[in-house]
């Protein structure tokens, strides 16, 4: 068979439901007529690696388990947001054994490949170890982690702080990457172009990450199948990406032709007559992996041996001493400060979990400080604090071991209210005019530093100058924004509503792309918890349409009002709202301005602003049908059927309804068969009607 390798492969494995039945991947068709359009080179890069590594695997057939060992650097960056995705080191490290063993044909379960394929287990010779020195120079456990909500993206650009890839072989963790894709890798031929030498290596979610934690013995072998096309292998089944589709080469002479295997059928022939294939190879879907053939070890160690995307560099002697990996020893190193807490929001007295989770070294020792705290120091590994006084908190953290120190300390890291004094009652009306309200009143949350973030703006407004602004324009895939209200008394009970108004365009010039949220909460607690009062999305956020540029708001541009009832369970004497922006990367900027509290609604079109819901069921309307009213506040409301000409039928209930559900039997009515009517229910707020037809 000839040699035959594409461009660029992204590995595109499963998804994270691991049931063998429900394996979910995609192809890499148009990521590689992306890359090829970008830079031609390619190709001819492409052209050739082929033939050196089809000249090496005849030159090299009779020594392929001759002695050399391909020792390389690697190094993990997790990328993580505090959650389960911020792996272990444990995990990692476990992982790294897996890898030795399946590039060394030292994996145990080589008992249990099929006969047709146990004399062509191929050993790569290549050992993986943990860089033991940063590209400065310094100490390092070779697994960093790094807080960013890049994690939940899981693309090249979460691909942070890259060592270089001529020295180390990079794996990112992520918690999700989009499509329901396990992990992806470039080929060399791709890698080898400048623009891609900054996103080289692995991008894989945390959970397929070793057998332990997160990970399991069923995804285990996913980073084992990714860094083999860092090596410059395709899938048995070529370069289609997509198993099961038609019967393809990948260009190794002892891997069967193959449509490729999404299930574990060791008797697989498909190709070609009495050819049993290999689904037991690491590069297939089959996730019942345990091999490598021989010729693909041979392959691997020839894209080793090239200068194609620095390859021969990183197991070269000098590299191997720079990074501190030219033996096995991994050396102690002084510990990096990181903590974290779940809660960002308190109210004064409520106990806070802190959470030290320091890494490159064990810390025997640590000193916790916490601005008016109880306690205000603590040596513990998780302490638990209140606080006394209302404001935001500086937190720190110093760790030390025999090798060294470090500390973080991070302002403004939790914000604490005073839960008996709420700063403002019903009748509220913002409409950021006055430059102090906004910087006293209201709470910025920008997880990520950057300049994605809410501030008071004297350019745009509903009918005046100021508002507040996101500025969302040209923001990052995965950026969360936060603006909290002011604190509310709203005990002296209802109906009352929450009312805003807002514009916003969108950066992205298709629909589908458009994938933008708002979420509206509130909080009674002051903002442990949050619970979910609304959700604008995507094209119904966008209101003001696709524009190229940054959007600012004019005279002519749409603003659309929202008013939200707000449940009894919010009449509390403590009571916040959070407006939560969420972008793909593709929004633009987002303004709100007019937000009040009050007894009055927005407008009586806006169906946010009902104080109940209604239906006919069954319909059509049959001798069992009800009109059914769900109460959502007690108010005095009308229910009524009328016919299509607007006459009155029948009053079925005019007064004070409780909250909850109210049933009205229709079958007393004598209304007329083949006929459609509407029931209408008014609260003298809003009125609502439904449409129904008797059978």
């Amino acid at each position: 068979m000839r040699i035959f390798f594409t461009s660029i492969v992204l590995v595109l494995l499963l998804s994270l439901n691991v049931s063998a039945q429900n394996l979910k991947y995609c192809g890499s068709t148009e990521k590689e007529a992306a890359a090829r359009a970008q830079d031609p080179s390619i190709l001819i890069q492409q052209t050739m690696l082929q033939n050196f590594v089809r000249n090496w695997i005849q030159n090299h057939q009779a020594d392929v388990r001759d002695n050399t060992l391909y020792v390389i650097p690697i190094v993990f960056h997790i990328i993580h947001d505090y959650g389960y995705e911020d792996i272990t080191d444990d995990q990692v490290r476990n992982a790294v054994q897996i890898l030795n063993q399946d590039y060394q044909e030292l994996n145990a379960d080589t008992s249990a490949v099929v006969s047709s394929f146990k004399n062509i287990i191929g050993d790569a010779k290549i050992e993986f170890r943990l860089a033991n020195k940063t590209p400065d120079g310094s100490c390092t456990s070779g697994i960093e982690h790094i807080h960013s909500l890049r994690t939940y993206a899981g693309d090249d650009d979460s691909k942070l702080d890259d060592w270089p890839r001529a020295d180390y072989l990079n794996v990112w963790t992520v918690r999700t990457i989009g499509d329901d894709i396990a992990g992806y890798a470039y080929l060399p031929a791709t890698a080898n172009s400048g623009s891609f030498a900054g996103v080289d290596g692995v991008l894989i979610l945390s959970s397929y990450v070793g057998s332990i934690g997160t990970g399991s013995a069923l995804t285990s072998r996913a980073l084992t199948h990714e860094i083999g096309h860092v090596l410059g292998l395709l899938h048995p089944w070529g370069n289609t990406n997509s198993p099961g589709v038609e019967c393809g080469d990948d260009g190794i002479d002892d891997t069967p032709v193959t449509e490729g295997w999404t299930s574990c059928n060791l008797n697989g022939s498909i190709c070609t007559p009495g050819v049993i294939e290999n689904v037991q190879n690491y590069m297939e879907y089959s996730y019942c992996a345990k091999m490598f053939t021989v010729d693909q070890a041979l392959a691997m160690q020839a894209t080793l041996n090239t200068s194609t995307a620095q390859r021969n560099n990183l197991w070269s002697s000098s590299n191997l001493v720079a990074t501190a990996t030219d033996d096995t020893t991994q050396s102690p190193c002084a510990p990096i400060a990181d903590f974290y807490s779940s809660l960002k929001m308190t109210c004064t007295g409520s106990a806070v979990p802190f959470h030290d989770v320091s890494y490159n070294g064990i810390a025997t020792n640590r000193t916790w400080s916490f601005q008016d705290g109880t306690p205000s120091v603590s040596s513990d590994v998780n302490p638990s604090v209140t606080f006394s006084s209302p404001g935001w908190k500086t937190v720190s953290l110093s760790v030390s071991n025999s090798e060294g120190s470090n500390s973080l300390s991070r302002t403004s890291y939790i914000y604490v209210s005073d839960a008996s004094v709420a700063q403002y009652t019903e009748n509220f009306f913002e409409n950021f005019e006055d430059p102090n309200s906004f910087s006293n009143d209201w709470i910025v949350f920008n997880p990520e530093g950057n300049t994605s973030t809410f501030t008071r703006v004297t350019n745009a407004g509903y009918n005046s100058s100021s508002s507040v602004k996101l500025n969302n324009y040209g923001g990052m895939n995965g950026d969360i924004d936060d603006l909290i209200s002011p604190s509310f008394d709203l005990s002296a009970g209802g109906p009352l509503y929450l009312n805003f108004r807002y514009t916003c365009a969108t950066n992205a010039n298709s629909p589908s792309d458009e994938n933008d949220d708002l979420y509206v909460a509130s909080s009674t607690n002051c903002g442990q918890t949050w619970f979910q009062r609304l959700i604008i999305h995507s094209a119904a956020l966008a209101n003001a349409g696709y524009l190229s540029g940054a959007y600012t708001p004019n005279v002519s541009s749409p603003w659309v009002g929202k008013s939200i009832l707000l449940s009894s369970s919010l009449y509390e004497p403590n009571v916040r709202f959070r407006f939560e922006y969420k972008t793909n990367g593709l929004g633009n900027n987002f303004y709100i301005d007019d937000v009040n509290v009050s007894s009055y609604p927005v407008g009586i079109q806006d169906p946010d602003a009902a104080s109940f819901s209604m239906n006919v069921f069954p319909n059509p309307v049959t001798d069992n049908s009800v009109a059914i009213v769900n109460q959502q506040l007690a108010g005095n409301v009308q229910v009524k059927i009328v016919d299509l000409q607007g006459r009155i039928v029948s009053v079925l209930y005019s007064g004070w309804l409780s909250e909850g559900q109210h049933k009205f039997e229709l079958s007393s009515l004598h209304l007329a068969s083949q006929q459609m009517y509407l029931l209408v229910a008014d609260d003298g707020l809003t009125i609502q009607r439904e449409k129904f037809v008797v059978q």
